[in-house]
């Protein structure tokens, strides 16, 4: 995706998180176990401010906290505020200059494509604890799935390194381009083809549901599971983000 449709998506995507915060922010997020609307609303905000100021330096950047006793509407502006300097930041960037990140590319790409896909999800959230969650856009996440397996899924695995012999799942997007065999282990490995395979489980479905069944937040009936569902089962069991 070009750098102009991650920005898009960022702006879209952190408006409609917001307003569906404010529906209720004392509700509880069941995709985010422990969490309530206003802690998403600060973790969000949080990422924003964190990542602008490292688009806008290069350099790592201690997260964004909202000033204390900030609540309610207050908490909700400074926000949307954060938001704001991400994508400022974003849009005054050279997206293939030098960056600190933690993960690839080691350039301010990284930082287009993670802020528009981890804000896509946390919209999600925030509309799902309202009771009223839109689909993430098919080719926006099947990118986010992605990055998650390319990019994401490691740190996830090599967490548990001795847990993973080499078990192989395939995932398929049915409405958009995206097919991907995964190899979890061993030793921590993880290895990704985007290609399609016959694997030990494949998992099936609308891009967006299949990205929120890799990010753990959803069983969506649209989601077909064929194969060896206790390895489906062990991934909705020890893979989260």
């Amino acid at each position: 995706m070009e750098p102009e449709t991650y920005i898009a998506a960022l702006r879209d995507r952190s408006q409609a998180l917001l307003q569906a915060a404010r529906t209720d922010l004392d509700a509880a997020v069941p995709s985010c176990p422990g969490w309530t609307v206003a802690d998403l609303v600060t973790h969000a905000g949080g990422i924003w401010g964190w990542a602008a100021n490292i688009v806008r330096t290069g350099a790592r950047a201690d997260v964004a906290t909202p000033p204390e006793g900030c609540r309610g509407n207050g908490l909700l502006a400074w926000a949307e505020k954060r938001s704001s300097e991400a994508i400022d930041a974003l849009e005054g960037a050279d997206p293939d200059s030098d960056c600190w990140t933690f993960g690839l590319p080691r350039s301010r790409l990284f930082w287009f494509r993670r802020q528009a896909l981890e804000t896509a999800v946390h919209a999600w959230d925030a509309q799902h604890a309202a009771g009223h969650a839109e689909p993430i856009d098919p080719v926006l996440a099947s990118d986010g799935i992605d990055e998650f397996l390319a990019v994401l899924l490691a740190r996830q695995v090599r967490a548990q390194p001795e847990g993973w012999s080499g078990q192989s799942v395939h995932f398929h997007c049915t409405d958009a381009d995206g097919e991907w065999m995964v190899q979890l282990g061993p030793d921590g490995a993880v290895t990704v083809d985007r290609t399609h395979g016959k694997a030990d489980v494949a998992v099936r479905g609308p891009a967006s549901s299949v990205y929120l069944w890799c990010l753990n937040r959803v069983a969506a009936p649209d989601v077909e599971i064929i194969g060896d569902g206790s390895l489906a089962g062990r991934w909705t069991s020890e893979i989260a983000f």
